[in-house]
Parts: structure tokens; C-alpha cells; sequence
């Protein structure tokens, strides 16, 4: 196989293996992939945490979710919110009122801890629709892998998910591949 590059470069491989993150479905669209908007804000320092036990790591499992922690420079990072928008635009359009609204679930939590917005920030953030990384085998990229793990522990799938690969390459099968391929079922997750 051989792969070109932007600037005319060739590069020769018996295999490849797209593992780029978000940028492998520029080159292939993986139809069991799932992009939503997210939406953060980090707060300046607060003087005074006290009312907050032990500042434990709080994750709503509401939809929209919302989760809150706090940094070691005491500031609070407040996240989640997320929505279906899939345009840069659109999305980045609502992030003023998406600060705001974190802002205001924060005060409902803890009414008497004052803070104010400092960074705030939206992304794209993606999964799979089981909630199981992916290794793609497409007729039309031979000899090719495409490593497709997000979301929380996309960087753990990717480690575990790689050497599945290259047992397959190496040793000519992997039995546990077959678990991760495109054509696998989808698995309901409710």
C-alpha cells in the first residue's frame, strides 16, 4: 500500500492503521460514531471552599449532564450541557448562554459560594453510539485499520485496542478483534 501526503510525499506499507483521533472520520465516516457540543467554564480562585465536602468530583447523570470539580488553585471547573449541535458555528453561536447557564446550576448547588467566570470554552465531543471503540476494516482502504475509541477512556481503548491490531498483523488473527469490528451488533446501552 501506499499512502501520499498533502505535500506529495509516499510513503509504502504492507499495513496502516489510521489511529487519529476525532480526524479518522475526515477520511472515513464511521456511521456508529456520535459527535455532541460541550460546553466549560473555569471559575477564578474562591477563597473559600468549606461548604463543599472533601471538593469531591460531582457528575449529574441528568441529561444534559452537568459535573463540577475543583483545581488545586481553587478554582471550580463546571462542565457539561451538552447538546446535538454539529456545526462549528452553531455551536460555538451558543456559548455565551452556555456559560451562563453553568454559571447559574453552580449557584443552585452552592448558593453560598460566589464565583465568577474566568475560561470558558466549547468542543465536539465524541463516542461511539454503544459505548465501544471500534476498529474498522473497510473494503475500500485494504490492509488498512482505523482505531476508532473516544469519549472517556479513548485513550485506554486505544492502548488495549492496538494491540489487538497488531497481534492480527503480527501473528495473522486475533481472536478478541472480532469483538471490536464495524459489523458487530450494536449493544443497547439502556
Amino acid at each position: 500500500m501506499i499512502v501520499s501526503t498533502k505535500n506529495e510525499y509516499s510513503i509504502q506499507a504492507r499495513y496502516v492503521i489510521f489511529a487519529a483521533g476525532y480526524e479518522g472520520i475526515e477520511i472515513k465516516k464511521e456511521k456508529k460514531a456520535s459527535f455532541v457540543s460541550t460546553y466549560t467554564v473555569t471559575t477564578n480562585p474562591v477563597e473559600d471552599l468549606s461548604e463543599w465536602y472533601n471538593r469531591t468530583l460531582i457528575w449529574e447523570t441528568a441529561r444534559p449532564y452537568l459535573y463540577l470539580r475543583t483545581t488545586r488553585d481553587n478554582r471550580i471547573i463546571i462542565g457539561g450541557l451538552d447538546d446535538t449541535t454539529t456545526y462549528p458555528e452553531d455551536r460555538d453561536s451558543k456559548l455565551i448562554n452556555k456559560k451562563n447557564k453553568l454559571i447559574e446550576e453552580f449557584n443552585k448547588m452552592f448558593p453560598n459560594i460566589r464565583v465568577q467566570p474566568e475560561y470558558y470554552l466549547t468542543a465536539f465531543y465524541g463516542g461511539i453510539l454503544d459505548g465501544i471503540p471500534i476498529i474498522g476494516k473497510y473494503e475500500e482502504y485494504p490492509n488498512s485499520y482505523f482505531l476508532f475509541a473516544f469519549g472517556d477512556n479513548g485513550t485506554v481503548y486505544s492502548q488495549l485496542l492496538s494491540k489487538l491490531i497488531v497481534e492480527e498483523i503480527v501473528e495473522g488473527n486475533s481472536p478478541d478483534l472480532a469483538l471490536y469490528l464495524q459489523e458487530r451488533p450494536l449493544i443497547n446501552k439502556g
